[in-house]
């Protein structure tokens, strides 16, 4: 394939055309009607969607108002297939879809996942990608690089939500892809896809202010009838995460139990979580020891993972769940074959917006070719941190000075006290006063450090359950935040290095 050919749309022009695939004539003019009346409102004068003209930021496109109705996303005289373009344009340009839409694209995705076996085996020439991590429009440059749709088959790895700031379109589009060609995209589960870690992260946040809670939970009831492997060309093991000392042949994988939220230990849990040893090929590190940065599951080594292909007679683990600078990490080859044995793939470029890392795909051709394709990001709507709106965003602040304020009266007072040699002066009410003094002055500071976090770090900024650790490592902050923008532009890897020692910091588990 081409990389240098583009898909048949371009994700951010404004003008979309439809594809000129459909079968009739018939078919792409009903279909392409609700793409050509939603265009239309947003060129009325009156329209509900229209910007102000007042509108300061001329050159910023106004988000779409109108919520995709579910006789518009759906055709229901063609198999109940989504219009995948229709979709796209409305994501892309910041649309939302109604209700009755979205629970009708999540119950039919729903249908087919829990038809599929733990392990899915695919034929060769597919395009593989790792996490997307909510990065929408990152996401619609992997269709672009990876093939054409409807056409090549896409294996995903998992974490489809949380960190990035467009989860639910992530989804969203997924899915539809997923009805559309079912045999054709392949959607394994992450650690992200959980109750536990989407609670900690900002996906279940992120449908609270998109939508309800309602798509949360029906979100996580989908995500525990996701898939967990994919066997390529019966030589590729595809997973999230890693391997598992429980589980010693493809056929343990195929007998677990996969319809539940992942578990805080066992082969599952591993399957999700488990990492290579940073000293990988060490003779003197163990096949097996604890994961202490995931606060969960295992690393594992060279021994163990090469020992498992053998048992199994395959050549590659092909893995993501890691950050890595260019998107693609292959480890040491394998003592009975030139190809390395473990290959870690993460396909958001830029990742939380602060990483600045080179993001990558694989593309395993029909001559068994493993072609690696890297991409920069693309810029995206703005998004505060932790989808909050503007007056959420300026309550923090506010609330922030009224408090430094007040402690300004309150200190005024416990110095005029302390500067008197009025003994009296040291009553029950100047007493209070000092021990509110104290805990509101630790407070003010917690919370102007919390805020400064915010605006400085954006999408990797502490969640709330992290904050008192983040605090608490307030000198890792301090040395690798001014590096972060100054870096930028002259030194990825400076820039790479800083964000990962602060995301270290939240990486794990909590049990």
């Amino acid at each position: 394939m081409n990389t240098n050919t583009r898909w048949h749309f371009n994700p951010l022009d404004q003008r979309q055309p439809l594809r000129q695939e459909e079968n009739s004539q018939q078919k792409i003019s009903s279909r392409s009607q609700s793409l050509n009346e939603l265009r239309e409102q947003q060129r009325q004068p009156n329209s509900f969607g229209r910007p102000p003209s007042s509108r300061v930021c001329k050159d910023v496109r106004y988000p779409i108002v109108h919520k995709l109705r579910i006789d518009e996303l759906f055709d229901f005289r063609h198999e109940e297939k989504p219009n995948i373009d229709l979709l796209m344009h409305h994501l892309k340009n910041e649309g939302r879809l109604a209700e009755p839409t979205w629970r009708h694209l999540l119950s039919q995705a729903k249908a087919y996942f829990r038809q599929e076996p733990n392990l899915i085996r695919i034929p060769r020439d597919c395009t593989i990608v790792g996490d997307i991590h909510g990065q929408f429009y990152d996401l619609l440059s992997i269709f672009e690089l990876g093939g054409t749709v409807g056409q090549q088959t896409y294996v995903f790895l998992g974490d489809y939500v949380d960190r990035g700031s467009f989860s639910c379109e992530c989804l969203f589009l997924l899915l539809a892809l997923k009805i559309t060609y079912p045999r054709l995209f392949i959607l394994l589960r992450g650690n992200h896809e959980a109750r536990q870690m989407t609670q900690v992260f900002t996906y279940k946040k992120e449908c609270q202010v998109k939508y309800s809670l309602d798509l949360w939970y029906e979100s996580m009831s989908l995500f525990d009838c996701l898939p967990i492997c994919a066997l390529i060309d019966d030589r590729f093991l595809c997973m999230h995460a890693g391997i598992s000392p429980h589980l010693k042949s493809i056929q343990d994988i195929v007998r677990l139990n996969r319809f539940q939220e992942v578990p805080s230990e066992g082969p599952l849990c591993d399957l999700m979580w488990s990492d290579p040893h940073r000293q990988f090929n060490s003779r003197q590190t163990p096949p097996w020891i604890f994961n202490n940065a995931r606060n969960c599951s295992f690393f594992f080594n060279y021994k163990a993972c090469e020992n498992f292909l053998i048992d199994n007679r395959l050549l590659a683990i092909i893995r993501a769940h890691e950050v890595v600078p260019n998107g693609l990490l292959t480890y040491d080859h394998g003592s009975l074959s030139d190809f390395p044995v473990l290959i870690s793939l993460f396909s958001a470029p830029n990742y939380c917006d602060v990483y600045n890392n080179t993001a990558a795909l694989i593309i395993y051709d029909g001559q068994r070719n493993v072609r690696p394709v890297y991409f920069r990001h693309r810029p995206h709507p703005f998004v505060l941190p932790n989808h909050e709106n503007a007056f959420e965003f300026a309550h923090r602040f506010m609330t922030n000075y009224v408090r430094a304020i007040i402690l300004a009266l309150i200190q005024s007072y416990t110095k005029l006290v302390d500067l008197s040699q009025n003994q009296n002066l040291h009553d029950d009410v100047t007493k209070r006063l000092k021990v509110k003094e104290k805990l509101l002055t630790e407070h003010t500071e917690k919370c102007q450090k919390m805020n400064t976090m915010h605006i400085q770090l954006g999408n990797l900024a502490p969640p709330e359950q992290f904050q008192e650790k983040a605090l608490d490592n307030k000198n890792i902050f301090e040395e690798e935040v001014p590096l972060l923008s100054k870096a930028f532009d002259s030194d990825p890897d400076v820039t790479f290095n800083s964000a990962s020692k602060i995301d270290a910091l939240y990486e794990q588990r909590l049990r």
